[in-house]
């Protein structure tokens, strides 16, 4: 007794010493371990290991069921990582799925500080088959989009899965001086059914999730500094047929590109491309664009801007602010040639630059008229301790003699570890023609954050002068005042099936300037995680918006749930009551939103996906229908390999009466090097009358096309 007590006095004392002050100094592999997920290479036998895994969801500083074993090591020119993550092979959930299509899946997570800076992080997950889903965080937020070259292979054992990893040293962006490389890392694995996920190194709980602040420092040595260089020449022939004056129109088109990336040094890169293609594989999913105050944005996709484009969040910006992103990618439309220039300049700054030459405007109505547009994006950051930095940014659109500029200054501080303060102060200067007048227009926001295990809250001020543009971000609203605060305290059952219950309150009060007047918002919702990653809410909102000097209601009743019922199925919905205005009239109205999602993985191969969802609004004077709408999505994937998937996916828009099926196949080696070949139409309840085209009952194909796109990647 007094034996086994005396050893585990001693291995506290040493796992509290190893997590005070721990480092991991890398073992350089003179052999390269071969990438199969299997653990028998000589270099797992002899690499650093750690091991000693705890949750941070539901809870802090509980022991994993399972353990979980992670090996390190590297070469010149890779990073090399193991895992041995123990379980019950039937009761794992996994797939074979497209590229980033795994977080239900059971993962395991390399959280890369790729320069040991707390700026920003690389996210590379793994599935227990092998899956890639590759990301970048910064600012509090986690971009999915990014997709970089690095290897992976697992293998589902008796006991237990096993993972192997290969990162390319050009692939990620890094410091590295005398052959020594600084990096840091948090090791991260979820258990699906248990709706659990942990960490090594253990979280604090005083800091709750802020993974920059809190990773593992690692060592590298004997690092030869690479050359990156890569040349991608791709190809697109699209055909396209659409129905005009009562006959098809064909139309082809054959368009070549040439994107090239250049390491200036690991820190700094340079890409340029020509005519690239902007084509994306992976069709948006359908919004509810009809009455909307603001116009619906679709996130990022394209490679091209991927890179450093966590760069351009900044600090200060509150939930639900109007100014949601100060740098939109995705106002430059279709680009003749653009060139790009990311990275560092020594330890502690950060540089981002964009230039395009646009054809397009942003609605591409008037593309054949306008004259191409300049785009211009500057972006410069200079980090301090922990995540606290100080930047700049500034944008330019220039078109048609007109022009639109925004420029200023953003930062953020982090106070005793747990308390984030964040700020930032834009201007902005619009001409909308060459002998008009100048208007200059301001924006300041102010935020106070918190985030430990037991609250999670927020206070926020905002104040966006009435005409501020950014014709390069994405702006909601204008000419407001605005306050806001958030609280989300943390309830950790100690015995049942809930594990965690979030009761969440946010209010805010606005000013409307033009009319004076204010509107507010009280939002109240109770929320419980079970296992199975499942979860039920249920949120009261009572709420008012000013719109053209008149008040409305615009709050709601909402529930909502979902859960991993089984390995193979998962189900989100949600129903709600709301009130809301009918912007055309304006009128007060009232109505529903429904959302229903059901994924089916019929076989580790085999996934369907259905999708539904309904809005409705009415006068509430005359109870007059203005509109409802069901939109209908189902996606079906066949994916042979991690190479090669085929996939079919239909769309359906019961307001505009538009049926929208499309095909691919495609083919993916590497991000960079693939073959993608697709078919897509849309079909309308219309016909020909040999004068107009009127609605009819029949289904009418009024567009489809046929596309062909591949590329290669040849890095150097």
């Amino acid at each position: 007794m007094l034996k086994t007590l005396f050893y585990s006095v001693i291995a506290f004392v040493v796992l509290f010493k190893f997590q005070a002050n721990a480092q991991i100094q890398s073992v350089y592999a003179e052999l390269a371990p071969k990438i199969d997920g299997v653990l028998d290479d000589d270099i797992w036998q002899n690499s650093a290991t750690v091991t000693g895994f705890k949750t941070f969801v539901p809870d802090y500083g509980q022991d994993m069921p399972f353990k979980t074993i992670a090996y390190v090591a590297h070469d010149d020119e890779n990073l090399y990582f193991a895992f041995k993550s123990f379980d019950d092979p039937t009761k794992i959930k996994t797939s074979i799925a497209a590229r980033d299509k795994i977080r239900d899946d059971d993962w395991i997570c390399i959280n890369l500080d790729s320069f040991n800076g707390q700026q920003s992080m690389y996210g590379f997950y793994i599935n227990p088959n092998g899956i890639q889903m590759d990301t970048r965080f910064a600012a509090g937020k986690e971009d999915i989009g990014i997709d970089m070259i690095w290897y992976s292979e697992a293998k589902i054992n008796d006991d237990n899965y096993t993972i192997e990893v290969r990162i390319p040293f050009k692939s990620i962006r890094y410091a590295v001086k005398d052959g020594k490389v600084d990096m840091g890392v948090i090791f991260e694995r979820k258990i699906s059914r248990f709706s659990m996920q942990g960490t090594f190194p253990a979280l604090d709980p005083k800091q709750g999730m802020s993974f920059l602040t809190q990773t593992l420092p690692m060592s590298y040595t004997g690092v030869k500094k690479s050359v990156l260089l890569e040349v991608l020449p791709a190809i697109t022939y699209a055909q396209s047929q659409s129905h005009q004056n009562g006959a098809y129109v064909k139309e082809n088109n054959f368009e070549p590109s040439l994107t090239l990336k250049y390491g200036i040094t690991s820190e700094l890169v340079l890409d340029a491309t020509i005519n690239p293609d902007f084509s994306q594989v992976e069709a948006d999913a359908s919004q509810v664009e009809v009455n909307q105050r603001f116009p619906v944005n679709y996130p990022e996709r394209r490679p091209f801007f991927l890179e450093g484009n966590e760069n351009f969040n900044f600090a200060g910006n509150s939930m639900f602010g109007p100014v949601r992103s100060v740098v939109n990618t995705r106002s430059i439309v279709s680009p003749i040639a653009a060139t790009k220039l990311t990275g560092k300049l020594g330890p502690r700054n950060i540089f981002s630059t964009i230039y395009a030459v646009d054809r397009a405007s942003e609605s591409l109505a008037d593309y054949a008229e306008d004259k191409t547009a300049d785009v211009g994006v500057l972006r410069y950051m200079r980090s301090f301790s922990q995540d606290s930095y100080l930047g700049f940014i500034g944008t330019g659109r220039k078109r048609n003699d007109g022009f639109n500029a925004v420029y200023g200054v953003d930062g953020q501080v982090r106070i005793k570890q747990s308390n984030l303060f964040g700020a930032h102060i834009l201007n902005s200067l619009t001409r909308e023609t060459a002998d008009g007048a100048i208007e200059n227009k301001g924006t300041a926001s102010f935020a106070f954050e918190r985030s430990t295990r037991n609250f999670s809250g927020s206070l926020s001020f905002m104040d966006i002068g009435d005409g501020f543009r950014s014709d390069v971000g994405y702006i909601t609203r204008t000419a407001i005042r605005k306050w806001t605060f958030n609280a989300n305290p943390k309830i950790y059952p100690k015995q049942g099936i809930v594990k965690r219950i979030d009761p969440s309150l946010y209010t805010s009060l606005t000013k409307d300037k033009p009319s004076g007047m204010y509107e507010s918002s009280v939002y109240f919702s109770l929320a419980a995680t079970l296992p199975r990653n499942t979860r039920f809410s249920a949120s009261v909102d009572f709420s008012t918006e000013i719109y053209e000097a008149q008040r409305f209601d615009d709050g709601g009743v909402t529930f909502s749930a979902n859960s991993q019922m089984t390995k193979r199925i998962y189900f989100r919905t949600s129903y709600g009551w709301d009130k809301g205005i009918y912007y055309s009239t304006p009128a007060q109205g009232y109505g529903k939103r429904i959302s229903n999602s059901l994924n089916l993985q019929l076989s580790d191969k085999f996934n369907a996906e259905f999708n539904h969802s309904f809005n409705s609004l009415y006068n509430e004077e005359t109870d007059d229908k203005y509109y409802d709408i069901h939109i209908l999505r189902g996606k079906v994937i066949y994916q042979m390999n991690q190479y090669l998937f085929f996939r079919t996916i239909v769309q359906y828009n019961s307001l505009s009466k538009v049926v929208a099926p499309n095909f691919l196949a495609s083919f993916t080696y590497i991000p960079g090097t693939v073959v993608h070949l697709g078919y897509g139409s849309i079909h309308e309840q219309t016909r020909w009358d040999g004068v107009n085209y009127r609605p009819d009952d029949r289904y009418l194909r009024t567009n489809s096309g046929f596309f062909f796109k591949a590329s290669y990647l040849w890095r150097l």
